[in-house]
Formats: C-alpha cells, structure tokens, sequence
C-alpha cells in the first residue's frame, strides 16, 4: 500500500482530543483521503466520553468503557497525534502553531477545538475537585471520604452528587438560585425533581450562596451566607466557559459570552481557521442568536461541519441546542429549548398587534409522568418532561424546523394527512 502521506495535498492541524476534534479530523479523512492530519491535545487518553464520567464515578461502569475510540483509531485514519501536549501559541501569519515541547507544526487549516474548562472555587486544597475529565474522576475516586458538598445544582451537580451517594456518600447540594436545574427546569419541574433526591436522602439547599472553604491543606468545610457545612469532598459544579485564550491572542475574535465566535460554516474571522465544540459561541437553534450551549451533541456536528468545510464541502451548521437528559434514581428527566423564566429574560420577543409576545405554559401529567410545554406567540420554545413515554425527539425536531402550534393542530385534524403521517399521533398529547 502506498505511504498516504507521500500525496499529502493540505496539512491540517486539530487542536483538541475531544469529540469535536475527532469529528472535525474523521469528516476530513472521509472527504479526502491523502490530506496530512496532526492532532494535538492535553488529554493523554484516546478520546472518552464525558457524559458517562458520573457511571464512572458511582462504579455503574469500569474506567475502560469510558473510552469512545482506541489508539488503533486513530492510526486507521493516519492521524498523527501529540497527546499530552499543550498548545502554546498560534502564528497566523506564519501559518504555525508552537507546542509546549518546543516543537513548532505548520499548516494549510487549522481546527480549534480546545473545549471548555470548569469553573473553580475556592483556594487549591486536597479534597476540592472539579468534573470536567477522566483524571477529576480518577481523582475523586481515589479520595477516600464521606461527606461531600456539591457548590451547584446543574446537570453535572446533580448527577456526580447522586455518583457520590452511590459510593456511600453523605451528599449536600448548595444551590445559590431559588431551584435546582434552574437553567433546564422551571420551579414545578425542579421542585419534582429536588423532591425525587431528598427521598433518596440528598440534602439541598436552595437560596443558598457559597462564600469560603474551610480547612488549611484539606477540605473540612464550607461557609456559606448562612451557615458552615461540615465536608471533607468538596464538588465545584458551576458550570463551564470556553477556553480561547490562545485564540484571542492569535487575532481570532471572540463573541460577546466568551466564545470563539464563529459563522455558518464553523469559520473564524481569519481565513483557514475553523473552530467548533465548547469553545465557541454559535448561533442558537431556536432564536439564531450567538450562545453558549456546551453539550456534546452541538460538539460532534460542529466538528463534522467544520471537517467538511475544511475540505472544500460547503456545510452549513443550523446552529445549537440546549438539551437536559439526565437519570434521576430511576426517573429519567428531559428539558430542552428555552424555560418560561428564560424566556421572560430573551429581549428580542416580537410582538403582535404592538403587544409583546407573552409566554404560554402547557402541562399536565399524563400516564404518571409529566410534562411542560413553552409557548412564544405561535412557536413552541421548549419542553420539560419526567417520566414521559412518548418519542419526545419528535416534538425536539418540530421546534427546531419551527412549526407552529397552528400547523401542527391543522394536521391532526387532519385525518387524511394524519394517515399519510400518522408520527404525529405521537405529538398530540402535549397539544391537545
């Protein structure tokens, strides 16, 4: 076989071993098949996924079934890889990046996908963990404790507490907003939710503002504006934020939230350089407006997209989705889109008839799950469900092409068209 890197017609360099990079460097190989691909990234690991670290963690799964690709992955699709290395610069003029090892790497595209860090709190101190990646979760698991205070009630927040509480754990949630999953929840979908743990002994408190942690080379509390709470694991869930240092010292503009700001094609304002996953900030699904939704679904087409487009395959990314999935003791608990109180926050409602748009709620309880529908004007806008049955990727894939809550009531009662589309049978429940 014929050495494909003795053809190579475009280098091209990914920055990041995540989900993002590995879709961006795979689209390529598929398109073009003699193109010299190098892969830098931090990780040490062949890419893993992020969303099973809590499995991980409460001992559901073993370390290995972590890993979504193996070191033979990336040698079928002739990647070279530098794994364990930092990115330390970016010369755009040069058309080279510089790594921490001193080794400088030249190239024709350059793929940021350098993802997202968690945010911090609190002095460093044995005993203060994050959960961003497989060695916090290595790390965790190897510190031996029994009482933990998660600073946090996200996804992330609420499924390592529940982690802990598997391993034995003592588990307290300090949460400084009135709700838990206050940006995936409303308050009657939370407090269901917040209901669910405390059955299962999960403490939280609501309301509630973290100020210092106590101890001197270790944990041994938290003070809050009320109170001390005694720990000795103390769990940093307060989200996540792009990490584009190194882009914006390059000369590549960032978006007003922080993000890589990117257009249609995953394209950063320098010609060439593409950027796709965490770090960047695209256009919401819903609203076409820039966000910030840090989840791997948006990664992996973001990479795919930006792969393409490296290739000279002209794709479009129809922007990100903000989308909750998470197992709570049994209860599988989804909200996607936008919740009433976001909602009432977005400041470019349209109006009608001079009158702002005002949000309507549709909900109810339906075969011993719930459900909770958002209304803007004639769109749904997002939907929050525990324990519901139904294909709910079918009401996902209506708010996206935008439907109206007009078009989908005409067409159930529409028999005709209901036989030739009988899916929609599946939707009417959640508006009838």
């Amino acid at each position: 076989m014929k050495d494909i890197f003795s053809v190579a017609r475009m280098k091209v360099v990914v920055i990041g071993n995540g989900i993002a990079g590995f879709s961006a460097a795979s689209s390529i190989r598929r398109l073009s098949g003699h193109d010299d691909i190098t892969m830098i990234s931090t990780e040490e690991t062949p890419l893993y996924s992020a969303c099973v670290l809590p499995d991980y963690i409460s001992g559901k799964i073993p370390r290995e079934n972590t890993f979504v690709k193996k070191e033979n992955d990336y040698r079928d699709l002739y990647i070279h890889t530098f794994f364990g290395h930092a990115l330390k610069g970016i010369d755009v003029k040069a058309r080279k990046v510089a790594m921490d090892n001193g080794k400088e790497i030249a190239f024709d595209r350059l793929v940021l996908a350098t993802g997202s860090e968690a945010i911090g709190f609190g002095e460093p101190k044995r005993g203060i963990f994050k959960v961003k990646s497989l060695k916090d979760a290595d790390d965790i698991i190897a510190h031996e404790g029994s009482k933990a205070v998660v600073v946090g009630s996200g996804a992330i927040g609420i499924e390592v507490a529940i982690a802990l509480y598997h391993r034995g754990y003592e588990v307290t949630i300090v949460e400084m907003l009135d709700q838990i999953l206050p940006f995936a929840l409303d308050q009657k979908a939370a407090a269901m939710v917040q209901g669910i743990l405390g059955e299962h002994g999960i403490r939280i408190l609501n309301g509630e503002r973290a100020e210092s942690v106590l101890g001197h080379d270790r944990v041994e509390g938290l003070r809050t504006d009320r109170q001390e709470l005694e720990c000795d694991t103390l769990i940093c869930a307060l989200g996540m934020r792009p990490k584009a240092e190194l882009a914006s010292e390059a000369g590549i503009n960032l978006g007003e939230k922080g993000g890589i700001k990117v257009d249609s094609h995953m394209g950063t304002n320098i010609p060439d350089i593409y950027a796709c996953g965490d770090c960047v900030e695209a256009s919401d699904i819903l609203t076409g407006k820039p966000s910030l939704n840090l989840f791997w679904h948006n990664a992996n087409r973001q990479g795919a997209v930006a792969g393409r487009n490296c290739t000279g395959n002209t794709t479009e990314y129809r922007g990100s989705g903000n989308i909750l999935n998470v197992d709570i003791f049994g209860n599988h608990v989804v909200g996607f889109g936008f919740t009433a109180s976001a909602l009432d926050k977005f400041s470019d409602k349209k109006a009608v008839d001079g009158q702002p748009h005002v949000a309507a709620i549709l909900e109810g309880e339906k075969d011993g799950g719930y459900y909770r529908l958002v209304i803007l004007g004639d769109r749904c806008m997002g939907g929050q469900f525990i324990n519901m049955k139904k294909d709910l990727g079918l009401i996902w894939a209506f708010m996206c092409a935008g439907k109206s809550i007009e078009e989908l009531l005409k067409a159930f009662e529409n028999d005709e068209l209901m036989r030739r589309r009988p899916y929609l049978f599946r939707l009417r429940p959640f508006f009838m």
